[in-house]
């Protein structure tokens, strides 16, 4: 009783049906990011700010860079494109228009801070909740509790 292996049917199993591989749609991949407009940096609050190179450090203006011929601390020479190649294009590069200092719009009772009664009552509301919980915890935790 001995079957032969070419008696047997193959052993590849089912066949499959492969159909023709889709092609692909070719997405556009644009994206813009602005509308073009000229950033205007009176509007910025850094012009409040009296130090003029922290002030064109805040909106990426460099004197020096502006200019052909500086090197840079590796050794490469400028080309005078100056911080931001697009500033007389555009206005400002990412420092300009969303400057991290701008004392401009800071409130005048920015050097003291003041809660008010409101601030009082919500702070005090909070460490009563907080003390509250806390002996809630260790109470249903130890021995005291039963």
């Amino acid at each position: 009783m001995q079957t032969s292996i070419a008696g047997q049917k193959s052993f590849q199993g089912v066949s499959l049906k492969t159909q023709a591989p889709r092609t692909r749609v070719n997405v556009s991949r644009v994206c813009v990011a602005s509308s073009g407009k000229k950033t205007d940096m009176s509007k910025q609050g850094i012009s409040g700010v009296v130090n003029d190179v922290v002030r064109n450090n805040l909106s990426g203006i460099s004197k020096k860079m502006e200019k052909k011929g500086w090197t840079d601390s590796s050794g490469r020479s400028g080309k005078g494109f100056g911080v931001y190649r697009f500033a007389k294009k555009y206005g400002a590069n990412v420092d300009g228009y969303s400057p991290i200092y701008t004392p401009d719009t800071w409130a005048e009772s920015g050097g003291s801070y003041s809660l008010g009664t409101r601030g009082l009552i919500a702070w005090a509301g909070l460490v009563v909740i907080l003390l509250g919980v806390g002996i809630t915890l260790v109470l249903s935790t130890s021995q005291l509790g039963q």
